[in-house]
């Protein structure tokens, strides 16, 4: 009996010996919370660039001309805007001088095909049709849609208004249009882009291919090479059916166009 009180003594003043709760676990940390969603990417995106060529001495000539491109696109939805503008002259005199103006809406019926509706203004002093609008609506198919290249056509019926050379009034007439539009990007820092607008009519034919190189050369800022050829079959005496228009341009980009 000593013995056994002997020990209960001994459990008693030793707490390290008792029989107690175990020890409560270590708070977990809170863990961090989810990044933020990024921010959707803005519908605008476009670019502007310019040209500038003076020589003086033997030759005295001036030469500018300046493009932009404006897209806004919440699918289904996209508008593509484009303005560009040539100007030329010779010992003071006036050379060149030509504007054009584009706005083409379309709408996604499916991931491979949309309708659109589509206006153009085009004014050159010097050429054979010195004004012409046109106005159409059309379907179009997205034939190629990839990130590295994409290819656009279209066709539609309208209408366009033209004046001549000489001529004070505008001549009507039913058009039917044909579209393409080809971009291949074949480097992380340069791009291939050609279109070509057609406008058929009973009267003339607007035949309209453009191609152009562009080069990003820091950041959001690049250079282009391109070529603008426009031909009219019906053009009034003494001016020629086709003129041409080649520019060197460095511009500024901004946004990203969705896809």
């Amino acid at each position: 009996m000593k013995h056994w009180k002997l020990i209960a003594a001994a459990l008693t003043l030793s707490p390290g010996l008792c029989l107690a709760d175990p020890p409560a676990p270590a708070p977990v940390p809170a863990s961090a919370p989810p990044p933020a969603p990024a921010p959707p990417p803005s519908p605008w995106s476009g670019d502007a660039s310019a040209g500038y060529i003076r020589t003086t001495g033997n030759t005295d000539s001036t030469s500018l001309n300046f493009k932009g491109d404006l897209d806004w696109k919440s699918a289904p939805w996209e508008n593509q805007f484009n303005a560009l503008g040539a100007f030329g002259s010779s010992k003071g005199e006036s050379t060149a001088e030509s504007y054009q103006v584009n706005d083409k809406l379309s709408y996604d019926l499916s991931p491979q095909a949309y309708v659109f509706g589509n206006f153009q203004y085009a004014d050159d002093r010097f050429a054979g049709v010195v004004s012409r609008y046109s106005e159409s609506v059309g379907y179009g198919r997205h034939v190629i849609k990839t990130d590295m290249q994409t290819l656009d056509i279209d066709a539609g019926a309208g209408a366009s208004q033209s004046r001549d050379a000489g001529d004070s009034n505008y001549d009507d007439q039913l058009i039917g249009v044909f579209n393409v539009a080809y971009l291949l990007k074949f480097a992380p820092t340069a791009q291939y882009k050609q279109t070509l607008h057609i406008e058929a009519g009973k009267q003339n034919t607007f035949i309209n291919p453009v191609a152009e190189l562009k080069l990003t050369i820091v950041g959001n800022f690049f250079a282009t090479l391109g070529y603008d050829w426009r031909h009219n079959t019906s053009v009034p005496a003494g001016t020629v059916h086709t003129d041409t228009i080649t520019t060197v341009n460095f511009g500024y980009s901004f946004g990203k166009k969705p896809a």
